[in-house]
Parts: C-alpha cells; structure tokens; sequence
C-alpha cells in the first residue's frame, strides 16, 4: 500500500515523501498516529501545497533555533559541586541540570535532549554543544569548581 507520510517515522520515511508499506502497518499504526495518509490521487495534488506550508514552517523554526543559538553562543556556565581530593565530582552534572542552568542564565527555554555533553565527573573547564537542527548550534563552556570544605 503506497502512503503520503506527513510527519516523520524513523526508519520509515521523511515528511512529505510517498512510501509503500504493509496495509496493516499503515492502517494500524501509521494512519491512527497522523504519521501517513492514503496516497490517493488527491494527496499527491494536495501534497504541492502540504510542501509550501511546510517549507515556511520550517524556515520559521529554523529562524527561531538561530536566535536561540545566538544566545547561548558562548555562555560560560559556572557551577559548583561538591568533589573529591584529586577532582572528582561526588555525582555527575547531567544534560537536565545543563539545560535548567541555560533557561535560567540566557532566557531561553531548551529541551534537556538538545544538549550534546557525557555526564561531566570532574571539576574544570567543559565544552558543551547544543544542537538544535543539523546545521544549527551552539557552543558554550560549563566551568566546575568544587565546594570549599567547612571545618
């Protein structure tokens, strides 16, 4: 059965693309979901303005991943974490608190799974990468210091 999709699935197909998958896949998953439609006759004439509308999403959102990137580009986010003698951090600062320091210092509102950072254990200087889209990012430094121990 040949679909229109008109959201993304993946390993499936891209929005705006014309896929053949089994019947069942597509009346039971991919239909219910608003992922596909049936690539009637109708479709494929109604996809050439589904395709306008969607061109000018998309560069509407680029625009907004842009400004956002402009203000986070090359934030230094200074935390600090209880560590260890040699360094080491008693846990690791995560990509949820990352994103949570980034709302509040530069005003924008990031998902925690746009930042691209392992868990930082260590105090120092960290390079940290937001990726928005595949030609938009960001980059910033993250600086851990250790606590000073109280007698």
């Amino acid at each position: 059965m040949e679909v229109l999709m008109i959201n993304t699935v993946p390993r499936v197909g891209r929005k705006g693309e014309i896929k053949k998958v089994a019947e069942g896949f597509a009346r039971n998953y991919l239909f219910p979901r608003n992922y596909a439609i049936p690539a009637t006759e109708g479709a494929r004439n109604h996809l050439n303005l589904m395709k306008n509308s969607w061109e000018k999403q998309a560069a509407r959102e680029k625009q907004a991943f842009v400004d956002m990137a402009g203000k986070i580009e090359g934030l230094v986010l200074k935390l600090t974490r209880k560590a260890g003698d040699k360094g080491r951090l008693f846990g690791s600062v995560t990509s949820t608190e990352l994103a949570e320091e980034i709302n509040k210092l530069a005003g924008v509102n990031i998902d925690k799974k746009l930042v691209v950072a392992d868990h930082i254990k260590e105090t120092g200087e960290h390079s940290v990468t937001i990726r928005f889209t595949g030609d938009v990012k960001a980059h910033l430094k993250v600086v851990i210091s250790a606590e000073e121990k109280q007698d």
